[in-house]
């Protein structure tokens, strides 16, 4: 959700380089691309673990079923949902929220393809196949609510997210 300058950029390649010496085997690489991630701005090193980017293109991996433009437009969509419900000027507990939030969206309509998926094929008949499929689903739909719910919270204690204030006359937006 950070959009990184070009230095930032530079340093992410940089970084990666070292990366592929330490899977290359050289002993000293890994101390030394500790040492960089230290070193690094906190944006370099968040897009460089941004674990729902990844998370997220593994299940629309699954989703797409090989279809390119169907798995980089949900991807695409999930990181615009995430954007979205983040807000304007969001806190760090936002953006984590948010992109929890378009995360388990993308887990439940992968769990809900895959049940779709096991009835098309007529598999409806095992019992307990069907039975594990739904508590599945449950439990990624409960665990979206949830999010969803917490997400919600957070910004309603953060008050509303543009305040106008009449001021000698003069009408004043405030942003938070």
């Amino acid at each position: 959700m950070i959009e990184l300058t070009d230095g930032a950029r530079e340093r992410v390649r940089e970084l990666r380089a070292l990366s592929k010496k330490v899977e290359g085997g050289d002993k000293g690489a890994r101390t030394e691309l500790r040492r960089a991630l230290r070193e690094s701005a906190p944006d370099v090193v968040a897009r460089c673990s941004d674990v729902a980017k990844t998370y997220r293109g593994m299940l629309a991996e699954k989703m797409a079923t090989g279809d390119p433009l169907f798995k980089e437009a949900t991807v695409e969509r999930a990181e615009r949902m995430a954007l979205e419900l983040a807000g304007e000027h969001p806190t760090p507990l936002e953006v984590l929220l948010s992109e929890r939030v378009a995360s388990l969206w993308m887990l439940v309509e992968l769990q809900e393809a895959l049940m779709a998926a096991y009835y098309n094929k007529g598999g409806g008949t095992r019992v307990s196949v069907v039975l594990q499929m739904a508590r599945l689903q449950e439990s990624a739909h409960r665990r979206y609510l949830a999010a969803i719910k917490t997400l919600a919270q957070v910004q309603k204690l953060q008050g509303p997210s543009r305040v106008q204030v009449n001021i000698g006359g003069n009408q004043v937006n405030v942003s938070r």
